[in-house]
Order: structure tokens, then sequence, then C-alpha cells
């Protein structure tokens, strides 16, 4: 049986190192205050735990959407190692359709470190792409697409992934399926002309305000939100970690707080994000209902290390959280 939801992007081994023997620093450059991780040169550092876990945005909105209970499946690329091991199996375990996944022996599979600091959410990622970039336009299948209610696609950056991107794209909208887009800061600064092509072609934006700006070129909210919305977006959401959020349908912006409680690890909350903004939309939710969900669904990410942990399991679940915690909105008219 063909899937609901198909995501097309990274998928990795995040290996979280937390430590407390680095040093942080800020740059003043112009009137913008830049900030630094940093590690004293030749210096060996003593690392206060080790975690594995597997990641990566289109593998976790994959792996949210099948938890809720969407038929969904992940296409990409990964090598054959350990570490395509432990993200295979992660994603087989929440039921993710994996039949589209190449293994690779040409290179290995894309991974992580992330450098968790005593200094709360502050984290600094290496990232190597690995097998992620190998993806092509062929790797993708026409029938696959053929019962597509929604496709989501997250950065890539080499000519051949973001083709392979546009493939899908195409295939979902021949289908009559809603495109939801994840751009990452990587696609926006090193692939700005596939950038556009991709986020114009997309029902559905979510992103953060340092990559709305980027992408932009814009400073405050409201432009930002009329630059997509004339690129033919129907919804777009730009999210600034404990600022809350806003999301615009082109009519009404929608301006929400934080669910309040602890914050264990902000990896992958942008995923889950998009997750619950994802199944609003295929639900018919209102904005307000729509922002909650997709809130809800970051917070509970956020609440514990690693990602993918503390989710609901089903559209219930977290249908009851949000009826049960409340957040502040602020509905408004867009000028």
């Amino acid at each position: 049986m063909n899937p609901e939801v198909i995501a097309i992007g990274s998928c990795t081994l995040d290996c979280m190192l937390q430590v407390k023997d680095i040093l942080r620093f800020e740059l003043l450059d112009k009137d913008i205050i830049k900030k630094y991780t940093a590690i004293e040169y030749s210096h060996k550092l003593n690392v206060d735990g080790v975690l594995f876990v597997p990641g990566g945005s289109a593998a976790n909105i994959a792996s949210n959407c099948a938890m809720l209970g969407l038929k969904s499946a992940y296409i990409g690329v990964l090598g054959h190692d350990f570490s395509a091991d432990i993200c295979l199996d992660d994603m087989k375990k929440r039921g993710v359709d994996l039949s589209n996944v190449i293994q690779t022996d040409e290179d290995c599979t894309a991974f992580s470190v992330i450098l968790k600091t005593e200094w709360g959410k502050d984290r600094s990622i290496l990232a190597y792409k690995g097998a992620n970039n190998m993806l092509k336009p062929e790797d993708v299948k026409e029938e696959f697409f053929k019962d597509i209610k929604a496709f989501a696609w997250t950065s890539l950056t080499t000519e051949n992934g973001c083709r392979a991107i546009e493939k899908a794209l195409t295939f979902t909208l021949e289908n009559n399926g809603k495109v939801f887009a994840a751009p990452s800061m990587s696609i926006i600064k090193n692939s700005p002309k596939w950038a556009k092509i991709l986020i114009s072609n997309s029902d559905v934006v979510s992103l953060n305000k340092e990559e709305a700006q980027e992408f932009t070129e814009e400073q405050d909210t409201v432009p930002m939100i009329h630059k997509f919305l004339d690129m033919g977006v129907n919804l777009i959401s730009i999210t600034d970690g404990p600022n809350g959020s806003i999301i615009s349908d082109g009519q009404n912006i929608v301006n929400s707080s934080i669910y309040e409680g602890p914050v264990e690890d902000t990896t992958g909350a942008g995923d889950a994000f998009l997750t619950g903004l994802l199944i609003s939309r295929l639900n018919g939710f209102s904005l307000e209902k729509s922002s909650k969900m997709a809130t809800a669904m970051s917070y509970l990410e956020s609440k514990e290390i690693g990602v993918r942990e503390g989710l609901p399991n089903s559209l219930k679940e977290l249908e009851d959280f949000i009826n049960n915690n409340q957040i502040k909105q602020i509905v408004s008219k867009i000028v």
C-alpha cells in the first residue's frame, strides 16, 4: 500500500557530546553580536556524556507522522554502516515505510556531532552530509506517489538532490497532494536558486526567524510574511525559539507563545513543529488550532534529550495535550 506522507531530505546519526570544558565568547560585528563556541588550540577536552540518536530532518518528519498514525515513508540514501543500522531500525520501529531507501558503499551515512554545553539550549553542530547528497531524480518513482496526501521536503543542496525534490513535488501536485517545506540555512545560503524554486511551489513553508531573514532579506516579520505569500505560499510559519511563533494564511496572523515547562534539548523541534502543521492541514483545523498543535509538538520534542522522544503516539493524545494546556495567542488581520 502506498504512503499518505512522503519525506525527502536528511537522515543522520547524531552524536551528542555533553561538554563543559569549552569556551564561549561574543564579537560585535557592526550592529550584530555574534556568539562563538571555542576549543582552545591544541587542547584535549573531557566529554561528560555521549549519546547516539537517529536524526535528520526528513527522517524526523516521516517518523513523527508515522507515530501520529499516518502512513509515512522516507526516501533517501544511506551507507552500509552502523549509523544506517541505527537510523533504519528506529524508523522501522516507528512504522515508517523504508521500501524506497537506497543503501550504497560509495559513502557513509550522514553524521553529525552536536556539542551540548552548560549554556542551556546553545549548541554547535558539525554536520557531514555523506550519502544524503547522493540522491538522484531517478530514485524518485512516480508510482510511489499515487495515494499521496502530503510531501515534506528538507534541505538537500546538490543539483541532483534538488532535482529529486522537484520531481517528487511535481508528482505530489499532480496527485492533488500538499507540499510542506522545511528549508534550512544550508539550502538558503548554498543553493538560493533552488530554494526559491522549491519554496515557490510549496503550499506550506516552516522555518525559523534567522532562516526567514536570510531568505527574504527582511528583518521584520510582516514584510517576511508578505514575501512568502507573494511567492504563492498558502501558509507560512516562522518560529523564534522562546519568543514563540507566528503563522499566517494570507488573511490572518496567529502569534503564539510557547508552552511553559522544562526544556532539555531543542534538536528536532523545528521538524516537530512542521509535523504539527502537516497533520493539522490534513485534518482541516483552524489557524489557531494548527498553531497550538505545532507548538505542542515542538514543546513535547524539546522536553527530552534526543529527537523523536516525548512525542505523542496518536492524534488524540496530541489533541488532549492542547486541550489540557494553555498558551497565549493573538489573532490579527494581515496588513
